[in-house]
């Protein structure tokens, strides 16, 4: 079982955002409940939307320790996937943080097949923090801007 830390403080701001306009590269906050679940607040790295299953899929950074959590920001710089990104492609009223994943409002080298094969796949503790949420059963979804200060 995977121990969970509080990484919260990571955060700097957060605006709401509905599950559909969800960009990969992502970092979002929200409430989860279902029964047996371990971390109610998770903040994840967004991935992916399986449409087909109705879940939300990505790192939850709660699982990874401080260390950890630098280690990941300095692989994804050393795999030139641009970090220090704040934008606004979906015309929220400010800007948030993204990890330049490609997608199909702005392409970048790095898809997110890529990412988990080269970031998340590579590191035991990366993987084990790989989590998929169902969209029913969470709330208050928020994209976050997040302070880089404190992961770099």
């Amino acid at each position: 079982m995977a121990r969970r830390y509080n990484n919260r403080r990571i955060i700097k701001s957060f605006q709401t955002v509905a599950p559909r306009r969800l960009i990969p590269g992502m970092i979002v906050t929200f409430n989860y409940s279902e029964s047996g679940v371990i971390d109610p607040r998770p903040i994840l790295l967004f991935l992916h939307n399986n449409n087909k299953t109705k879940n939300l899929e990505g790192l939850n950074l709660n699982y990874l320790n401080p260390t950890k959590l630098k280690k990941l920001f300095q692989v994804m710089d050393f795999k030139k996937t641009k970090v220090e990104e704040v934008e606004n492609l979906i015309n929220l009223n400010e800007d948030y943080f993204r990890i330049q994943i490609s997608n199909p409002k702005k392409r970048s080298a790095m898809s997110t097949k890529r990412f988990y094969g080269d970031v998340i796949a590579a590191d035991k503790f990366f993987k084990g923090a790989y989590r998929s949420y169902k969209i029913g059963k969470l709330t208050s979804l928020k994209v976050t801007q997040i302070n880089i200060e404190l992961v770099k």
